[in-house]
């Protein structure tokens, strides 16, 4: 299974009157990558609430070490 750390593009879908779907992709924002993460956080150790922050802080690090950046 591919890690989603790897993740770094978001695409966007728009429908033209006739029909046609054109879809743009574009780099994922920091803020995105790190929600990303910390969903499958929460996905892979059970969905258990309550811990939002510590799913958001352990992503947040995860993405930063990722892309070469440190949490200042």
């Amino acid at each position: 299974m591919a890690r989603a750390t790897s993740v770094r593009k978001k695409e966007i879908v728009t429908s033209g009157d006739n029909g046609s779907v054109s879809v743009i992709s574009q780099p994922l924002s920091l803020e995105d990558e790190i929600r990303l993460n910390a969903y499958l956080l929460y996905e892979k150790e059970g969905r258990q609430e309550g811990r939002d922050n510590e799913y958001w802080l352990r992503a947040e690090s995860q993405v930063l070490a990722h892309r070469g950046q440190s949490k200042d």
